[in-house]
């Protein structure tokens, strides 16, 4: 058998621009990662939204999934974009209605389907991005962002994060990870959003 080399090449998917990367301002220094209801191995993207404390030096990634179909009153099921961070047991919720989430199936290419353990007690549009609540009612966050993460980073014990201090002209349509209505109040005037 003839020598040779043998290429095993796993072409990255392409990712288009999020934002203005000249505009893109890194915080000085690591976070450590929590990694808390977080898969091993899944991979936070950049500019996904993340809860950082200062005085810990930790980072909280905020786990917000965007529906993309619309879903009655009375689901107990929604079909959610693929890639979320959503995980059994998290409670998912609008502002005005929530509900927990009793299992995720991902077993379709396209979409993944989150059940509820009730109805939601909302109907919920195409588009619309549900923030992970802090009780059972869908009113209080449970991580409000204040920073977005600068890099890919691979959930393994001991990951650290960087945080982006600073982006203009932010492309809600392209991120991955969603980013609610109600992070955008901690924010605004440090990020520009354009859909």
């Amino acid at each position: 058998m003839a020598a040779g080399l043998k290429y095993e090449l796993d072409p990255r998917p392409y990712y288009p621009e999020f934002c203005r990367f000249e505009t893109v301002y890194r915080l000085a220094g690591g976070f450590n990662l929590v990694t808390d209801n977080l898969e091993q191995g899944a991979k936070i993207p950049p500019l996904a939204p993340l809860s950082i404390d200062f005085a810990t030096r930790k980072a909280t990634v905020v786990k917000n999934v965007r529906v993309v179909e619309d879903a009655a009153v009375s689901s107990t099921t929604i079909k959610i974009a693929k890639g979320s961070l959503a995980y059994a047991g998290m409670i998912v919720g609008t502002g005005s209605a929530g509900a927990t989430v009793s299992s995720i199936d991902k077993s379709n290419p396209d979409y993944d389907v989150i059940t509820l353990s009730a109805a939601f007690g909302a109907a919920t549009t195409k588009g619309k991005i549900l923030f992970e609540a802090s009780a059972a009612g869908g009113t209080t966050v449970k991580n409000k962002a204040n920073f977005l993460n600068y890099a890919w980073t691979k959930v393994e014990p001991g990951a650290t994060v960087d945080g982006v201090g600073r982006a203009f002209e932010v492309k809600e349509s392209k991120l991955i990870a969603p980013i609610a209505d109600k992070d955008k109040d901690t924010l605004k005037g440090v990020y520009i959003f354009i859909s």
